[in-house]
Parts: C-alpha cells; sequence; structure tokens
C-alpha cells in the first residue's frame, strides 16, 4: 500500500491567494495525501475557504485556532498528523503536480529519511519567475554533508518547504513559537538526525516573493535578530559536535552578522538609535572572521568587499558607489 504523506498548510490572511495553493496539492500526481489546513486566526475569509475545500476533498482536515503565528499552526499541523511521511507549504505559495511523487520516489530510491527539491522564486511584484536555490544534481549524501550544504546556502537551505520528511524524524522536535527565521534551527536538526538525505535537482517548490508577508518585511524589529540568534547558537554547537562542518557553519554566521549590518547601515533616526549595541557588537564579532571571508572561496568578490566595508563601518558612505548603474 502506498505510504500516507500529511500536508500541513499553516493559513493567516492569504484569502487571495490560498485557491492557487490548495489546488496544486490537491493535484498533486500522489493522491495518498493528508492534507491538514491550519487556520491560525485568520481574520479574513480563509476560514471559510478552508471548509469549503473541506466540503469538497475528503482527504483535507481543518483546523481552526487562535492565532499563534507560523510556528504554532505548523506544531498544530504536526500533532494532528498521521501520515508516514510529513510535507509543508506555505499558503501563498503553490507546488509542481509531480513534487510529492518525486520526492517520495527519491527517499525510496535511496532509502533516505529526508529528501530536498528545488524550488522557483516568483515576485508578485513583477510575476517574474526564476529558478532559485537548486540541487546541482540528482543523488545521496549524509544528513551531516546535507546540513554543511544548508548552511553555505548551496542548493538548499533551511527552508521547511521544499523538502519530505520520515515521520520519526520529527519526533521529538517542533517549531520554536514567537520567532522569524524558525525553520532555521529545526531542519538543521533534522538534517544532523537523518542518516541519508535524498536530492532532487527540479525546481518544484514555486515561492511567492509577496509584498507585506513575514519573510519580505525590513521594518527592523527586536524579530529581525532573531537570525542572527539562531546562528550564534549554531556555530559553536556545530564547531564542537561536527568539526567537518564548522567551517560551513561559520559561513552562516558570518552571513547573518552582514545581514544585521547591513540592515542597520541603511536604517534610519529611532531604529539606529535603539539598536547600537547591536550594532557594535555584531560589527566586533565580524571583524574576528575578517581572514575567513576575505579568503574562504565560498564568499564571491561582492561579498568581500561589503563586509569589510561593514567592518571599517565605511558601508554607508560607500553604498551610493556600489549601488551605481543597477
Amino acid at each position: 500500500m502506498n505510504p500516507l504523506i500529511s500536508v500541513i498548510v499553516p493559513v493567516y490572511r492569504v484569502e487571495a491567494f490560498l485557491p492557487r495553493c490548495l489546488d496544486s496539492i490537491r493535484g498533486q500526481t500522489y493522491k495518498n495525501l493528508e492534507i491538514i489546513l491550519v487556520d491560525d486566526g485568520s481574520p479574513d475569509n480563509c476560514g471559510k475557504i478552508c471548509d469549503e475545500y473541506a466540503e469538497m476533498d475528503s482527504r483535507i482536515r481543518v483546523i481552526h485556532k487562535k492565532n499563534g503565528g507560523l510556528s504554532s499552526a505548523r506544531n498544530a499541523g504536526l500533532d494532528a498528523a498521521v501520515g508516514d511521511y510529513i510535507g509543508f507549504v506555505d499558503s501563498d505559495d503553490w507546488i509542481a503536480p509531480e513534487m510529492y511523487e518525486t520526492l517520495l520516489g527519491a527517499i525510496e530510491k535511496w532509502d533516505a529519511q529526508l529528501a530536498c527539491g528545488g524550488r522557483y522564486d516568483v515576485r508578485e511584484k513583477t510575476g517574474e519567475r526564476k529558478i532559485g536555490l537548486c540541487p546541482k544534481n540528482d543523488g545521496c549524501l549524509s544528513g551531516v554533508a546535507f546540513a554543511g550544504k544548508i548552511f553555505r546556502y548551496d542548493g538548499c537551505d533551511s527552508s521547511a518547504c521544499d523538502k519530505l520528511y520520515r515521520r520519526e524524524l520529527l519526533e521529538g522536535l517542533r517549531y520554536p513559537e514567537g520567532r522569524v527565521c524558525e525553520d532555521m534551527p529545526v531542519t538543521y536538526r533534522l538534517a544532523l538526525k537523518a542518516e541519508r538525505v535524498a536530492l532532487c535537482s527540479k525546481p518544484m517548490y514555486y515561492y511567492f516573493h509577496r509584498q507585506g508577508s513575514i519573510t519580505q518585511t525590513v521594518e527592523i524589529t527586536d524579530k529581525t535578530f532573531h537570525y542572527s540568534q539562531n546562528t550564534a547558537e549554531i556555530y559553536p554547537y556545530i564547531q564542537q559536535n561536527y568539526p567537518e562542518i564548522a567551517e560551513s557553519a561559520r559561513f552562516l554566521r558570518v552571513h547573518s552578522l552582514a545581514h544585521i549590518l547591513l540592515l542597520l547601515s541603511q536604517s534610519e533616526g529611532t531604529a539606529r538609535k535603539k539598536y547600537q549595541t547591536q550594532y557594535r557588537q555584531a560589527r566586533r564579532e565580524l571583524a574576528r572572521h575578517t581572514g575567513f571571508f576575505l579568503t574562504a572561496p565560498d564568499f564571491s568578490f561582492r561579498e568581500r568587499v561589503t563586509d569589510l566595508l561593514l567592518v571599517l563601518g565605511l558601508y554607508r558612505l560607500v553604498r551610493p558607489l556600489l549601488h551605481r548603474g543597477r
């Protein structure tokens, strides 16, 4: 008998995009699905749309809950799921018809515990679609090696959504609530738990870059620093326990420090003053990695120059020249 795949869809304020997402899941070539829609207290018509789809398709279950955020919704879906495999789709995104059949086939072929495919990046404003992160080749590698690829953004990252997981891999793990970048502290642990990870070199997940979505927000708040806080925990843990991928974790740490410094260097007024302490701390730590980012092969020339300017405190001054003609 074909194994059951539980597809968990957190839903919040996406009524214009939700039918496209749900139609793509219902239209999968792999039919043995449990589709769990978690209405996270959405104030629009999302809850009604979910219920209407449940009436059309017996594979769909709807959970209506008080708003708790993306992690809370995913965790509610995990607690309710009964499938042999688990997948996640964000409710403003959509997936290719063959995605779950392909990922499951790769897991079975390689006797893997996790499979990762590629994705398209789609811009709401322009409609532009291009291939985003995508494994270069089909194949299989160890979970530790896959974690290293995640840290370097080498064809994959910590997104929960372009992957398929054996159910037992998620036992004892839940997404941290109240955080953004919530995928990161879970996905790398799943990778390290997996003995083998299957790679599919085909983009099958459509990641919709939506104006106003959580991941596209640029306003600086305390949550802006969650990415950096995640890497501050990951890097020393990997150094101590998985030294073979420590340089990859260091790359991620440097990337997160530069990200924070770029945001703060471009900010104005109260935000810049409020987070002066974080700015100084990030700049001091990035300076300690100068030799690394100037010589490690994973950094582009532009990244080396940008990071050096951030360390020297000159990025804000030189930025107009860097972006001239772009």
